[in-house]
C-alpha cells in the first residue's frame, strides 16, 4: 500500500506531462500554439526526424560546412608553418596538415545523445580521436610553443614572433575583423562569430520553452521507470569523465540506450528539433542583414584559404 501511494504523484506528474506536451506530439500537420502562443512562444510543428543528431537547422546555412571547415583547418595550418619557418623553426610541421580527421558525423544535439547505433557500441563517448595537437604540445620545446602561441607560462616571446604567436597570425589572415552590423556597432571577427552567438541564444530559448520543458518530463519519467533517476538528458551526458571512465561498461550500455529510446517514445528529440527550428527562424528574421553580411565574409575567408592551398601561402 505504501509502494502505491508513492507510485501515485509520479504518476499523476507523468500524466500532466503527458498533457502538457500533446499539443506536440499530434500530427505533424497540426502547429502546437495554445497556451505557448500566449506567452510569446512561437508555434511549432513536430515532424519525425530520421538521423535527429544531424537534422538540419535553419542557421546552419549561414555557417562553414564541413569542406570548407577542412580548407579552412588546412590553410591555417599552411600559414602557420611559414610563419614558423620564417623565424626560424625550419623543420616546424604541423601533426594535423592534410590529415583527413575522424568521421564528424554528429551523435548528439543539443537534447543530448540520439544516435541509437553510437549508443549500442559506445555509450555516452564521442568515439573521437585523441588530440594529436595537445600530446605534440607536451612535447614542444618551451621556445617553440612560445613562438607559436605567444608568452607561455614565463617564457618570452620568441625574438621576431608576431602577437600571439604564428597561431594568432595565421587566425587574424583567415579570421579578419569583419564590416559593421547594421547597429553599428557589431566588431565580431568574420567568422562564425554571429551564427555561434545567435545559436547559442536559439538553444538557450529552446530549453526554458514549455513543449521541451513537458517533453523533458516525460522523458524523465520513462528513465525511472527504467531504474534511472534523472531529470534531464544532460545530466547523464555529463557523466562522460566522471561516471563514464574506463572501458565502456554494461551499465553506461544500459543508460545510453535507454536514454535515446525514452527520447524516441516521448518524441523529446522530435520536439527539440521542431522548437529550435523555430527559435532559430525567429532569430534569423531580426538579424537577416547582418546574417548575410556574415555569409559574405564567410565566402571571402574561404576564397582566401583556397589560394593559401593553392599557392602554399600568403
Amino acid at each position: 500500500m505504501h509502494h502505491a501511494r508513492q507510485r501515485l504523484p509520479l504518476l499523476l506528474a507523468a500524466a500532466v506531462a503527458v498533457a502538457a506536451l500533446g499539443a506536440c506530439s499530434g500530427p505533424s500537420t497540426e502547429k502546437t500554439g495554445g497556451a505557448a502562443a500566449s506567452t510569446g512562444e512561437p508555434p511549432v510543428k513536430v515532424t519525425p526526424q530520421p538521423d535527429a543528431a544531424n537534422a538540419a537547422l535553419p542557421l546552419d546555412a549561414y555557417g562553414f560546412d564541413k569542406s570548407q571547415q577542412k580548407v579552412l583547418q588546412q590553410a591555417q595550418d599552411i600559414l602557420t608553418e611559414a610563419c614558423m619557418r620564417r623565424i626560424g623553426f625550419t623543420s616546424f610541421k604541423n601533426s594535423s596538415t592534410y590529415v583527413a580527421g575522424p568521421d564528424t558525423r554528429r551523435i548528439a544535439s543539443g537534447i543530448g545523445l540520439v544516435d541509437a547505433e553510437s549508443a549500442k557500441k559506445y555509450g555516452y563517448r564521442t568515439g573521437e580521436l585523441p588530440n594529436r595537437e595537445a600530446g605534440a604540445a607536451a612535447k614542444r620545446d618551451p621556445s617553440e610553443t612560445a613562438a607559436l602561441f605567444g608568452p607561455q607560462d614565463g617564457v618570452p616571446a620568441h625574438p621576431g614572433a608576431p602577437e600571439d604567436g604564428c597561431s594568432g597570425e595565421a587566425a587574424r589572415k583567415l579570421y579578419p575583423k569583419g564590416a559593421k552590423g547594421t547597429n553599428g556597432t557589431s566588431t565580431t571577427p568574420a567568422g562564425n562569430g554571429l551564427v555561434d552567438e545567435l545559436t547559442q541564444q536559439a538553444g538557450d530559448r529552446a530549453r526554458g520553452d514549455s513543449r521541451v520543458t513537458a517533453a523533458i518530463a516525460q522523458w524523465s519519467s520513462c528513465m525511472r521507470d527504467a531504474g534511472f533517476q534523472v531529470k534531464t538528458p544532460w545530466e547523464l551526458q555529463q557523466m562522460e569523465g566522471t561516471r563514464w571512465t574506463g572501458p565502456v561498461t554494461g551499465e553506461e550500455i544500459t543508460a545510453a540506450t535507454t536514454d535515446v529510446s525514452c527520447k524516441q517514445k516521448t518524441k523529446l528529440s522530435d520536439t527539440w528539433t521542431a522548437v529550435l527550428t523555430a527559435y532559430q527562424n525567429t532569430l534569423i528574421e531580426k538579424h537577416k542583414q547582418d546574417l548575410d553580411q556574415e555569409k559574405k565574409h564567410l565566402g571571402e575567408q574561404v576564397a582566401f584559404a583556397e589560394k593559401v592551398l593553392k599557392d602554399g601561402a600568403a
